[in-house]
Formats: C-alpha cells, structure tokens, sequence
C-alpha cells in the first residue's frame, strides 16, 4: 500500500530530513562530506550505504517520502557549508 503524497507529507518529511542533516553536518560530517553534498545538491549518488539505511529505517512507514527527506538533509547541508 503506497502512502499519499500530499503537500503537509511532504513537508514533514523535508523537516525531518532538514533536522537529520543539521545533525549531520553540525557533529559527524567533515568538510569533504559537506562539499560533496553541497555540491550535489542532494545525498550523493556514491552514498549508497547512508540511503539504504535511511530507507531501511523508514520501510514500515507508508508515507515516507524519500525524495523531500533528501531536500530537506540537503539544505541542511548547504547551508552549514555556506557558513563555514
């Protein structure tokens, strides 16, 4: 059963991928990771591992919306990189 794709979902699952990259960046990411990031604009395509986990932690959840989660963990990202 696939979840709905409506516009509140999608905005939570930006701000929770936004407060997981804050996270990330601020506390585990060094400036290599952060660039590359900032550079994609997204999780980069080589971080295979880090999306598999992030959708194996979400698979029983039928609104999960991998795509917003990865915009909102993106701008997080960027913008820390910008400031640094």
């Amino acid at each position: 059963m696939k979840g709905k794709k409506t516009k509140a979902n999608t905005k939570i699952w930006f701000q929770r991928g936004y407060r997981k990259g804050a996270t990330f960046a601020r506390h585990k990411a060094d400036y290599d990771e952060l660039a590359a990031v900032a550079r994609a604009g997204a999780i980069p395509v080589g971080w295979d591992l880090y999306r598999a986990e992030t959708l194996n932690r979400h698979l029983g959840d039928a609104s999960f919306d991998f795509q917003a989660y990865e915009a909102g963990f993106a701008r997080a990202c960027k913008e820390f990189f910008d400031t640094i």
